[in-house]
């Protein structure tokens, strides 16, 4: 049966497919607990007197915040009570960031969607972050090999949802919005702002955490997308 994310792509002429790149195309929920690990560590070594069911706390709290909206890192400094630009901050956010992109895994099913799809569509990654830490795992996982196009947020001076990342993508691909459509985790930052774009949306609901609720008034994929092998159809 042909689900509706692959259905929407070939009614409405898509040319250009642009995904996420965080619990879309690579697992970094998967990697949260052993991060936050190494986090907690750091956090007993540099914050004196640091009691160890405040610390548990912490780590629990961030593990189960949604990285888009709250911030991990966010969530356990504010747990913590550490000003997050402080010098305790800075190395538990070092600590945190270190294993990056070693502990990374694919998402089930993404390299060989890619595979797939190279050369029958334009693929892009439209990503968040900055370029010190999402290029190393577009390295890792080589996919500038496999995508056409990689937008670093970082790198353009602009964040999702702002439609402006993705009109530059539109304008780099030289395609228009109604002939590209984004995949994404995040409701606030991928749908969101491929809506603001003018491009399709489809939602990738993240697998190890609570999804974001469809709300009134709030952002609306255009299709609903449970696993990558979904997109096999196309």
């Amino acid at each position: 049966m042909t689900s509706e994310a692959a259905r929407l792509i070939a009614e409405r002429g898509i040319t250009l497919i642009s995904f996420d790149l965080d619990d879309t195309l690579v697992d970094s929920d998967g990697a949260a607990p052993v991060r936050l690990d190494a986090a907690a560590r750091r956090a007993s070594e540099v914050i004196p007197g640091l009691a160890a069911d405040l610390l548990m706390d912490a780590r629990s709290r961030a593990l189960a915040a949604d990285p888009v909206v709250q911030g991990r890192l966010q969530v356990f400094f504010g747990t913590l009570g550490v000003e997050f630009d402080s010098e305790p901050a800075r190395a538990i956010r070092a600590a945190y960031n270190e294993l990056l992109p070693a502990v990374l895994e694919w998402t089930e099913g993404a390299p060989e969607l890619l595979v797939r799809l190279r050369g029958r569509y334009r693929l892009a990654i439209v990503t968040n972050g900055p370029t010190t830490i999402q290029r190393p795992k577009v390295d890792k996982f080589r996919l500038s090999e496999l995508v056409d196009h990689v937008v670093v947020s970082g790198e353009v001076g602009v964040d999702k949802p702002d439609p402006a990342i993705f009109q530059h993508l539109l304008r780099e691909a030289g395609t228009v919005a109604e002939r590209a459509v984004h995949i994404g985790d995040s409701l606030q930052s991928d749908i969101a702002g491929a809506n603001a774009a003018g491009m399709g949306a489809i939602w990738f609901p993240p697998h190890h955490r609570t999804p974001e609720r469809l709300v009134e008034g709030g952002p609306r994929p255009d299709a609903i997308l449970r696993a990558l092998a979904e997109l096999a159809d196309l």
